[in-house]
């Protein structure tokens, strides 16, 4: 039997993943403008050579790639609104995620394409960039990272098909419009699941208690 909200708020280890996801969030909202403009920015990187984006002559998919992604989440949070330890498991592994890229860009910093086309997100570019899109936010992908954390807690078959479906067209998009090495793309599913699996183990000891009952 799914443990409910409430049980999961009586819990001590379940109340922490709620505010650690809260205040995951927060920071990236106040904090992350002022490390890509101060921090990652002004650090000179590595500009690659990448064959596979040289198929490619650079096109402009940020609708699709946020459609895509809008759909994703959306579906998360409605089918998995009252399924506690499946959604904040997909939370969690979205925040622990995004603060190991916040290590991995600077130890990694990669130049982007000379043809990028800025990948215009009306979410994240209101709540998290600068003034506009930030080109150097390279190593590894968030939005490939973002949809596989939703891929790792699905549970409907048809839905899992559709997402991972969906994260290969994305990443397909990121590569046409030179938003990404494929690098990049590559190593975020690998990162993300490893991610995911520790996120797992973590928040299953919040269901232990209701499942000895």
């Amino acid at each position: 039997m799914e443990i409910t909200w409430r049980e999961w708020l009586k819990s001590n280890r379940g109340r922490g993943i709620i505010l650690f996801c809260f205040g995951t969030l927060l920071s990236m909202i106040l904090f992350m403008p002022l490390y890509y403009r101060h921090i990652l920015a002004p650090k000179v990187g590595i500009l690659l050579n990448d064959p596979v984006l040289n198929y490619f002559t650079p096109v402009d998919w940020s609708t699709a790639v946020f459609f895509i992604l809008t759909v994703a989440l959306v579906q998360t949070l409605v089918m998995y609104s009252n399924k506690p330890a499946l959604l904040l498991t997909g939370i969690m592994t979205y925040c622990v995620v995004n603060i190991l890229r916040v290590f991995t860009m600077y130890a990694i910093t990669l130049e982007p394409p000379a043809d990028m086309i800025l990948l215009i997100d009306p979410i994240s570019a209101s709540l998290v960039y600068p003034e506009q899109a930030f080109a150097k936010d390279l190593f590894f992908s968030g939005h490939v990272s973002t949809m596989m954390a939703t891929v790792f807690i699905e549970r409907n078959r048809v839905w899992y098909l559709v997402k991972v479906m969906g994260t290969a067209l994305m990443a397909l998009f990121l590569a046409w419009q030179h938003v990404h090495y494929s690098v990049d793309l590559l190593v975020a599913p690998f990162i993300t699941y490893l991610c995911y699996l520790g996120v797992r183990k973590y928040v299953a000891k919040v269901e232990a208690p209701r499942l000895v009952e």
